[in-house]
């Protein structure tokens, strides 16, 4: 199968941690996945990236993405609560979401999936699991990503 050239993945990346977001853009990276990566440290912010307010105003410089790939273990606004707000959001509902969470927690991953999430991944403990895992935005499910 030719690989295609593939435009790029605008991917919202829900992450508070600094080492965990530079990872995963890393791992983007070697992976070769063609992404564009814009990221909210909380869901507060996220919701804000969303709903185009404050610094995000602009869609031309922040727009919508694709897809969100979120942490649960948030400030302020943690990610369950963001993914209750976000599947309340009529514009959002299809919107698929992807939690990346430290968390092995069966219930965690129950109410994740039961909030709205569309798949749920723990984070790996090695670079080069990671850059196995995010391999899956190279070839997504085509209805996930409209």
């Amino acid at each position: 199968m030719a690989k295609q050239h593939l435009r790029p993945l605008t991917i919202l990346h829900v992450e508070d941690d600094e080492n965990d977001a530079l990872l995963f853009a890393r791992a983007c990276e070697r992976a070769a996945i063609p992404a564009i990566l814009f990221r909210a440290h909380d869901g507060e912010e996220a919701r804000a990236y969303l709903l185009g307010q404050g610094e995000y105003v602009d869609r031309l410089k922040f727009p919508l993405p694709q897809i969100i790939v979120l942490d649960l273990k948030l400030p302020n606004l943690d990610g369950f609560e963001f993914l209750q707000w976000l599947r309340q959001q009529a514009g959002f509902l299809t919107l698929p979401v992807l939690v990346f969470t430290a968390s092995l927690s069966r219930e965690d991953k129950a109410r994740a999936l039961a909030e709205g999430a569309n798949s749920y991944f723990v984070k790996p403990t090695t670079f080069e699991e990671l850059v196995h895992m995010v391999e899956f935005f190279r070839e997504p499910p085509p209805d996930q990503l409209n």
